[in-house]
C-alpha cells in the first residue's frame, strides 16, 4: 500500500497553522478533503476545491457546473480521480475552503512511501501546530483581527460580538494532536 505524507498550512497566517497526515494515494480528492478538514478543525460546512498543475477540482452538480460555466470556469468531478493520478513526491499544490473566507492551504508532498497492508485507517495525522481559526470570521485579516481583539479586550459592542466568535477557551497557539488523532481515527478507520 502506498502512503502519500502530506504537509498542509495555511497561508498567510504567522507563524503557521499546519497540519501533517499521511493518507492512502488510492484515496481521492473527496477523501482528502474529508481528511483536511477533521486534521485542521473546519466543519465541513462550505464548498471547496483543489488547484492542482491548474487544474481545478471539486464538487460537481448541475447547479454548480452550470454556475461555473457562466464563471468559464471548469472544475473535475473530485470523487472520479485519485490521489495517485495526480500528485507524486515534491508535489505542491492548493486547497481552498470556504470560498467567502478564501482559506487557502498548500499542500505539500514530503514523502511516499510503502507499507505494509492492511492499515487501520486510510488517513490519520502525525503532527500540526496552532489552533485552526473558527468558521466565518472573514477569513485571515478577520481572524487575525480576532486575535488582536482577543489580546486587548474588545472596546466596543461590534468588537465584543466578533470576539463572541471565538469558542469559549480558545487558545491560537494550541492544538490538540492527541484529541484530532482519535477522531481521525474514528472517521477513517476500516
Amino acid at each position: 500500500m502506498r502512503m502519500f505524507t502530506l504537509r498542509i498550512a495555511l497561508e498567510g497566517i504567522e507563524p503557521p497553522i499546519w497540519r501533517r497526515i499521511q493518507i492512502d494515494a488510492e484515496q481521492n480528492l473527496w477523501s482528502l478533503h474529508q481528511a483536511i478538514q477533521v486534521a485542521m478543525g473546519w466543519t465541513n460546512s462550505h464548498m471547496h476545491e483543489f488547484v492542482i498543475k491548474k487544474v481545478r477540482y471539486g464538487e460537481t452538480t448541475e447547479e454548480s457546473d452550470a454556475e461555473n460555466a457562466f464563471w468559464g470556469v471548469e472544475v473535475r468531478e473530485e470523487s472520479e480521480v485519485t490521489l495517485m493520478q495526480v500528485i507524486h513526491s515534491r508535489s505542491r499544490f492548493l486547497y481552498v475552503y470556504d470560498f467567502g473566507d478564501d482559506w487557502r492551504h498548500v499542500i505539500k508532498v514530503e514523502k511516499t512511501e510503502e507499507v505494509p497492508a492492511p492499515r487501520h485507517a486510510w488517513a490519520s495525522i502525525v503532527d500540526g501546530g496552532r489552533n485552526c481559526p473558527p468558521e466565518d470570521v472573514g477569513g485571515v485579516w478577520g481572524y487575525l483581527e480576532l486575535l488582536e481583539i482577543q489580546k486587548r479586550g474588545a472596546q466596543n459592542s461590534d468588537e465584543a460580538l466578533f470576539l463572541d466568535m471565538l469558542p469559549e477557551g480558545f487558545d491560537p497557539e494550541v492544538f490538540d494532536l492527541e484529541e484530532t488523532r482519535a477522531i481521525m481515527e474514528e472517521s477513517f478507520g476500516e
